[in-house]
């Protein structure tokens, strides 16, 4: 059955098999499923499951979900008829930013699920969740050791360039300074985030200086710990940190 919506064809449909998923999108949660089933059955089937049909995945043309797989799982689950659409896409690319900006209109996407999308088209996003799954970093600081960038100044940016499809791995020795950084972060334990960044800074800038000392640089956090826990000012905080930890200063 076809209903129109303005300038928009409305398909229903209850072949459930019709649709496929995305390997770029995000897990399924039975969470958000059952917070559906109990929204249709208090007020119904209010919006409709955005698709794409493409060939651009495996080579065969075939209807896949670009938003509303949950919804899809709670029409299949109370056997009511699933409302659907279809819109235009390029390329994968073009999938996945489509994609993105749908899903973010229902429930916010974190950095990594831009990642984990992105990474079916850009092998440099591969890298970047390999990095994550190696080490206990948030991803913004992956990425700014991966860019040798910083993060207190140009987070926003950095952001945006991994929702945009942007993030490119420019610096050679990225993976074993992730490495380097993890052991700090050990080292560190419990401390203020903005304590961890500003120690991200100065790392950077210290390694840039390819007199980087790493054990001696371990051995100064152990003999400085209670101090850097103690710290609350950010400008004193970072001269203590380059004068200090990595001998900067």
């Amino acid at each position: 059955m076809i209903m129109k919506k303005g300038f928009i064809q409305i398909a229903v449909t209850t072949d459930y098999t019709l649709f496929n998923y995305l390997p770029m999108n995000r897990v399924i949660k039975s969470q958000q499923v059952e917070l559906l089933v109990q929204s249709i059955r208090a007020m119904g089937l209010t919006r409709q499951v955005i698709c794409i049909k493409t060939a651009c995945i495996d080579g065969v043309l075939r209807t896949y979900i670009i938003d509303g797989q949950h919804l899809l799982h709670a029409c299949q689950r109370e056997g009511i008829p699933v409302r659907y659409e279809y819109i235009e896409v390029v390329d994968q690319e073009d999938i996945v930013a489509k994609m993105a900006f749908y899903n973010n209109s229902s429930e916010s996407w974190k950095l990594m699920d831009y990642v984990n999308a992105w990474l079916y088209v850009h092998p440099d996003y591969l890298t970047l969740k390999k990095f994550k799954n190696l080490y206990n970093l948030e991803p913004l600081m992956i990425a700014s050791i991966c860019n040798n960038t910083d993060t207190s100044v140009l987070s926003s940016s950095i952001s945006d360039t991994i929702k945009n499809g942007k993030f490119r791995v420019t610096n050679p020795n990225s993976e074993v300074m992730c490495k380097d950084f993890s052991d700090l972060f050990i080292k560190i334990g419990k401390a203020d985030r903005w304590v961890k960044h500003n120690f991200l800074r100065v790392f950077i800038q210290a390694y840039g200086g390819k007199n980087y000392d790493h054990k001696a640089t371990l051995l100064n956090i152990d003999a400085n710990i209670a101090t850097i826990k103690a710290m609350t000012d950010v400008s004193e905080a970072n001269q203590f940190i380059q004068r200090n930890v990595f001998n900067l200063i």
